[in-house]
């Protein structure tokens, strides 16, 4: 195996700091116990419960795994039409 490449460390550490800014952005506008943001994702489709306002459509497709505790997955409206801000959770 040959040493990582600069290129490849350089686009890890750009990654790093965009997912910073995005946790700060979803810890400031999201309700999002539960989850993280490291792993969010844009989708084209949405699934589970319509929740939220007319201001931005929430889903939530979750499963019950005992008492207290739910696992799944949450989506949020865009204003790209047709795609959706995902993220799986468990709480």
């Amino acid at each position: 195996m040959s040493k990582i490449p600069k290129e490849i460390v350089d686009k890890i550490e750009q990654r790093k700091a965009l997912n910073e800014e995005i946790a700060e952005w979803c810890r400031e506008n999201l309700d999002i116990d539960g989850m993280n943001s490291d792993f969010a994702d844009i989708t084209d489709y949405h699934t589970g419960g319509e929740q939220g306002g007319d201001d931005c459509k929430e889903w939530c497709d979750q499963t019950c795994k005992g008492e207290d505790w739910y696992e799944g997955d949450y989506y949020w409206e865009t204003e790209c039409k047709g795609k959706y801000l995902h993220m799986e959770f468990a709480i």
